[in-house]
């Protein structure tokens, strides 16, 4: 990234990890899912970012990529294990970070699996390392809690405007021989389990992203299309659409799908319904890594 970007880039992750700490204080037993990701989104916009992805609050086995629908009435159950992950951009320059709140003092260990195994693998987010090396580290340090990294999710580069860019960061070692560049910026994200470490797409699908423009007939689907178009391709929440009827929603949404005009983000639960935790930061690769969320 040039000049430009790298500050742009360090604004987004200060914003958010103010964002991201004073959001502890209202994720709560009881509190409703719309309104703590309305309320973290709405933060991110007054303090002078934009949300890059719709927040999401993935609970228990399910591991993420679960975001408030529409008609959302649920909320923090008892005893929960959730993920809050966040994402914020400014001009187009990510931040992307995430953490666990475990409800139950069992469930902390889970936790601090996946939080230490996010500060081994930023001490090897130096420029030449391997990515194998990065890959490593998180998952030595999440099996020596007693867990399992979850093999088919992984971190990712942070492009202008584009939230998954290359390269991806397995939470497992691979033989990769892929090089970290200087001024690369990457979020590294842990996911650790008590169960068989992959995860399946579940039922529900709220988040989406415009692939590509085609001709529609429903006027409710163009309008999402523009919509969609003006949050700069990158990925938008089922909540967020300009519409009032949830029935035309959805009626829209249908030709968008069929006309593969969408690229969707199915939620992601673990696939023997055992708990997740994930912890997230967004780093600059240097001599020194710079953690541009912390």
């Amino acid at each position: 990234m040039d000049e430009d970007g790298i500050k742009k880039a360090k604004e987004a992750g200060k914003i958010i990890s103010e964002v991201r700490e004073e959001s502890r204080k209202f994720v709560k037993i009881g509190s409703s899912l719309s309104q703590i990701a309305d309320t973290i989104e709405n933060m991110l916009i007054e303090k002078g970012a934009a949300p890059a992805f719709p927040a999401c609050l993935s609970i228990n086995n399910m591991a993420a990529h679960y975001a408030p629908g529409k008609d959302d009435k649920s909320v923090v159950p008892e005893g929960a294990l959730i993920k809050v992950d966040i994402g914020a951009h400014v001009d187009g320059f990510i931040a992307d970070t995430a953490y666990t709140i475990a409800f139950r003092k069992e469930d902390q260990p889970l936790a601090d699996a996946s939080t230490a195994a996010l500060l081994a693998a930023i001490e090897q987010c130096y420029t030449g390392n391997t990515l194998s090396n990065v890959s490593a580290a998180i998952e030595s340090t999440i099996k020596d809690f007693g867990f399992t990294p979850v093999s088919n999710l992984t971190g990712h580069g942070l492009g202008h405007y584009w939230l998954h860019d290359e390269p991806s960061v397995p939470n497992v070692k691979t033989n990769s021989t892929y090089k970290l560049k200087e001024n690369q910026l990457i979020a590294i994200e842990p996911f650790a389990t008590s169960g068989i470490g992959r995860v399946n797409d579940a039922d529900s699908t709220t988040i989406f992203r415009i692939a590509q423009a085609k001709p529609v007939r429903n006027p409710e689907a163009r309008r999402i299309m523009e919509f969609a178009f003006s949050v700069n391709g990158l990925p938008f929440a089922e909540r967020w659409i300009p519409l009032d009827s949830l029935f035309k929603i959805r009626l829209a949404m249908r030709e968008l799908r069929e006309k593969e005009i969408l690229y969707e983000y199915p939620a992601l639960k673990e696939a023997s319904g055992a708990l997740v935790s994930q912890t997230e930061h967004s780093i600059l690769v240097g001599d020194k890594p710079l953690v541009t969320t912390r």
